[in-house]
């Protein structure tokens, strides 16, 4: 049985992939299905990646890529900057009362 992530990203198969006989053959190609509509996958760093057939989307989706960009928010950077911008406004207005 496949993972839930991968029947509502790619949609329900009855193929059983062998995830590891794929990423152990360097020569591995995945072949096109004319009966599945084409979906752009995600990681987290940003990058994109269109696949073409059921066992490639089940692959990438396995790998940890998703079909939302925004399934990888990243909430350290944004507190990161605003806290800069805290510390920002701090010292600007602290530099005001000092100067009055």
């Amino acid at each position: 049985m496949m993972h839930k992530k991968t029947e509502v990203i790619c949609g329900e198969s009855e193929i059983i992939p062998d995830f590891d006989e794929i990423g152990s053959n360097p020569n591995f190609v995945f072949e096109p299905d004319p009966d599945f509509n084409p979906i752009t996958l995600f990681n987290e760093e940003g990058s994109s990646v269109m696949v073409n057939s059921w066992l490639e989307c089940a692959n990438y989706v396995n790998g940890n890529w998703t079909n939302n960009i925004s399934d990888f928010f990243n909430g350290e950077k944004v507190l990161f900057f605003l806290m800069l911008g805290f510390v920002c406004i701090y010292f600007v207005f602290k530099k005001k009362l000092i100067f009055k």
